[in-house]
């Protein structure tokens, strides 16, 4: 079964059994738009030219959210900077990533549980129905990582979106492994190759995902430790 890197981001995410995300929502959202302009990339659907994103094929796939962010490029009324679609991607992720789980609930991967909070606050899980395609996600990266297996790019992306969105832990469970990995995955994530173009594409967004979450994790951290001393 084939999943894009959107559908892979999340899967590794997800707590298997609680069907809940094990990161906050500032590495989540920014984590997933960082996955959805990869994605773009990869597919010679964008390209990064004087720092700003330029839509070069416009023409949709089978993936919702690939549909609506290319929406958003062509709906532009001028060519933007790499932060701009990274802010308003991640500002939109909440909604974007009930898409992708919808198509992971429609490969059989996942379930989806809805209850509620002391009878009022909704509540949705997503646990893992099938977890084949997860575990084949996850030796692939463990064989990167550990085994010195040859990576492709696409490893190598999801690597540097685990490692900016703090799922390095999640993604290598054993604590001997985490420790290893933890030294080592910054430089591993920057073996890219393919085009130039796409490279440097790639490169680019991986830099702005990372300044993005780092801007986003000091403003929530202040706003949060303002409105305790008040």
């Amino acid at each position: 079964m084939e999943l894009n890197l959107i559908e892979e981001f999340l899967l590794i995410a997800l707590d298997d059994d609680k069907g809940q995300f094990v990161t906050d929502s500032t590495h989540l959202y920014y984590g997933f738009a960082g996955a959805v302009l990869l994605e773009l990339a990869v597919r010679e659907k964008i390209r990064i030219f004087n720092d700003k994103v330029e839509l070069t094929n416009d023409a949709y796939e089978k993936e919702i959210v690939i549909n609506k962010t290319i929406d958003m490029l062509k709906e532009s009324d001028k060519y933007r900077k790499i932060d701009y679609w990274v802010n308003k991607l991640a500002d939109n992720a909440k909604q974007l990533k009930e898409d992708t789980l919808k198509g992971l609930m429609h490969k059989g991967i996942l379930n989806r549980e809805d209850s509620k909070i002391l009878w009022i606050i909704p509540n949705t899980k997503y646990p893992t129905q099938n977890l084949t395609p997860e575990n084949k996600i996850r030796q692939r990266l463990h064989d990167v990582m550990l085994e010195g297996a040859k990576s492709n790019p696409r490893d190598i992306m999801l690597l540097s979106l685990i490692d900016v969105s703090e799922l390095t832990r999640e993604a290598f469970r054993d604590k001997e492994e985490y420790k290893i990995v933890k030294k080592k995955i910054k430089e591993v994530t920057q073996d890219i190759k393919i085009s130039n173009v796409i490279n440097r594409t790639i490169r680019e967004i991986q830099a702005t995902v990372m300044i993005a979450v780092t801007a986003a994790v000091i403003v929530t951290t202040t706003t949060a430790a303002t409105s305790g001393s008040n």
